[in-house]
């Protein structure tokens, strides 16, 4: 996590497959990455052991919903508009959404994508790749995500339903670490529930699976990668 802190926020390439982030495995011990369980310790200075973003930068957080009317598929969409407008690229997540839905089709896509598309419009001298991280290595998105919030960032994370085939974005906006479960939640914003509401979303490392998975209400997903958006 100590190189994620000292990043910069320029001349970071994101690697895209269609089908998806590109990750190669990694030979390690994947607890090593883990808060209490090695190096990593999200209770040291640096870090709270909760931490909403919303809060500490007194800024409202950002929630573009799905209508139902030819976004059914756009979740990737709504998740960059809230980061565009979290990161104070654009003013307003519900204008950039409307510009999105305007220029994509209705299909299944990335966010990366929709980050592209806006700032080759209407960012003279900027690029997505000067501005857009991403992390692809399971054991590490925890990692990645706690740094990029506390930058202030904003962030969005891919989940995916094996079983079920589906894959959905999130928009993340801090976490909170239980120390003695080794175990996150999530603060998150959901483009299809309708409401500007805040949600939560409890995660536990699988050794097992060797990735982050949720409980409760998405249970049946697993985190496959996240990426982060600098602040204009």
């Amino acid at each position: 996590m100590a190189n994620m802190k000292y990043l910069s926020t320029i001349l970071i390439c994101i690697f895209m497959l269609i089908g998806g982030c590109n990750s190669d495995d990694v030979d390690t011990d994947s607890d090593e990455f883990i808060p209490g369980a090695g190096a990593e310790d999200y209770t040291a200075k640096d870090y709270a052991t909760d931490f909403r973003m919303w809060e500490y930068n007194e800024k409202p957080f950002a929630d573009a919903d799905k209508s139902g009317k030819g976004d059914l598929n756009m979740c990737w969409a709504a998740s960059a508009a809230n980061m565009l407008t979290w990161a104070g690229w654009t003013a307003d997540e519900n204008d950039t959404f409307n510009l999105f839905r305007s220029f994509f089709e209705d299909k299944p896509n990335y966010v990366y994508n929709a980050l592209g598309y806006y700032f080759s419009t209407f960012e003279t001298g900027v690029s997505v790749k000067m501005v857009v991280v991403s992390e692809t290595q399971r054991h590490m998105l925890l990692d990645f995500i706690v740094s990029a919030v506390h930058e202030g960032h904003a962030v969005a994370i891919m989940i995916i339903n094996a079983q079920k085939k589906v894959r959905h974005f999130l928009t993340i906006y801090g976490y909170h670490y239980f120390v003695d479960e080794d175990t996150f939640i999530l603060y998150y914003t959901d483009s299809n529930d309708g409401l500007h509401q805040m949600r939560q979303f409890k995660i536990d490392w699988n050794d097992d699976n060797d990735r982050w998975e949720g409980q409760y209400l998405h249970r049946d997903y697993y985190l496959e990668y996240a990426l982060s958006l600098a602040r204009k």
